[in-house]
């Protein structure tokens, strides 16, 4: 009996899985999820209003979760984001180092994902995802 190799599906399936497991579980070292994250990440490059914010995570956002806005309360809870009379979240000086503290574990954490990989072979996987991924949506359109 030969060992046939996985598909493609299988490999890009179990590596999303393992990759959403991952940043979760790191995320919930600080009692934290995803979108928390996504809000202080998008606050590092400055502040916004609410309307601003869901645009910003607007390829994130989804019927579940249509706004930002129950998260944002967690990090004003915190200290982390404050909010000012104009409408306005900006990180304070403690949400500066809190997302520096997890942007440094997440670099962390990406970077183990491609060990052993070199500048090329990472370039050439991701020119190879990329192409792929125009090819699924290519045939995609085939099927309408």
């Amino acid at each position: 009996m030969t060992d046939t190799p996985k598909p493609i599906g299988y490999w890009f399936k179990h590596i999303d899985r393992t990759l959403e497991d991952n940043f979760a579980a790191l995320l919930a070292t600080e009692s934290l999820r995803r979108r928390h994250w996504q809000i202080m990440h998008t606050l590092s490059g400055g502040a916004l209003d609410a309307a601003g914010l869901d645009v910003a995570l607007s390829p994130f956002l989804n019927t579940q979760d249509p706004t930002a806005a129950p998260y944002v309360g967690t990090l004003l809870d915190r200290g982390w984001v404050v909010l000012d009379a104009a409408g306005t979240y900006a990180l304070t000086l403690e949400g500066i180092g809190a997302h520096a503290k997890l942007l440094e574990r997440i670099r962390i954490q990406r970077t183990a994902a491609t060990e052993g990989l070199s500048d090329d072979d990472y370039r050439t996987l991701l020119d190879l995802l990329q192409r792929v991924s125009a090819n699924v949506d290519a045939f995609a359109l085939t099927l309408r």
